[in-house]
């Protein structure tokens, strides 16, 4: 009884060091993250406070200060001018990239598991990714106008490249590791790919779409330019032509959050649908 009893005290004295050390690791960890934040509210901050300062002693015509603009984006708001704008901005950005994801994921797969493919089409994959898109704007005005089909056009053209880089990537890092043993089972290759590949490229096609946010919403915003002036990037035309840089930052603000909680978005969703793997390649960048 008493050895029985003394073993006991054992195992329980040596699961206290171990509950102890996840207890610090946790606090750490939440300790890092109040740190991170209080540095990136403090960099911004800091960015707005020079702003103001440098607004007050510069000409309005070249830069206004940060409270100009944002009585300016009270107005814009107030009158509705803001969120029509947005709303357009935001259908062409969701239309490319869904659109992108649509047609880069499985082009991306066909390339990482047959060389045929992947010979036939990595030429012109690597040479469009290369190619400045700005110089396709005439183009695609000719074909498709000048209203909404161009900007998602654009859109797609630049963002579906980086998904299809990375689907591509996770499909050829693959090891034997995950494939024989699916072999082995007489698996077919429609199982092979929606049990074992789908699954270990997912980060990878996170990592694209991440990728992609940030070029599309240059293409909405070079299309926004150069096409019908529409949407924020029309915004920002508008009232850089007329010098209002108070109003002009308004719509650049706008996109700015937009890019930033979009790619907050796809990391939140990569955590909810990939949790076993908390690093990635971001290939293509």
């Amino acid at each position: 009884m008493s050895s029985a009893g003394s073993c006991n005290d054992t195992e329980f004295d040596m699961t206290l060091p171990a509950t102890a050390a996840v207890k610090r690791e946790a606090k750490a960890r939440r300790s890092a993250k109040r740190r991170n934040f209080a540095i990136r509210i403090a960099s911004v901050a800091a960015l707005l406070l020079v702003w103001e300062i440098c607004g007050m002693f510069t000409p309005r015509i070249f830069l206004s200060p940060f409270h100009d603009s944002v009585t300016a984006f009270w107005r814009l708001a107030t009158d509705g001018t803001l969120l029509a704008a947005t709303s357009s901005s935001l259908l062409v950005l969701l239309a490319g990239l869904a659109i992108s994801i649509l047609i880069g994921v499985p082009l991306g797969l066909v390339m990482g598991r047959h060389v045929r493919w992947d010979w036939a089409l990595s030429p012109y994959v690597n040479g469009l990714y290369a190619t400045p898109t700005v110089a396709l704007l005439p183009l695609l005005s000719l074909w498709l106008g000048l209203y909404l089909a161009p900007k998602i056009a654009l859109v797609v053209l630049l963002a579906i490249f980086p998904i299809i880089k990375n689907t591509y990537a996770g499909v050829t890092t693959l090891g034997d590791e995950l494939l024989e043993p699916a072999r082995s089972m007489q698996a077919s290759q429609l199982q092979i790919a929606r049990l074992v590949i789908a699954p270990a490229t997912v980060p990878f096609v996170m990592a694209g779409l991440r990728l992609a946010v940030g070029r599309g919403i240059v293409g909405l915003v070079v299309g926004e330019f150069f096409t019908a002036q529409t949407g924020l990037g029309g915004l920002v035309i508008r009232h850089a032509s007329s010098f209002r840089t108070a109003e002009m930052f308004v719509p650049i603000f706008v996109l700015v959050a937009l890019g930033y909680g979009l790619t907050a978005l796809v990391l939140l969703m990569q955590e909810r649908i990939a949790p076993w793997k908390e690093t990635e390649r971001d290939l293509g960048a």
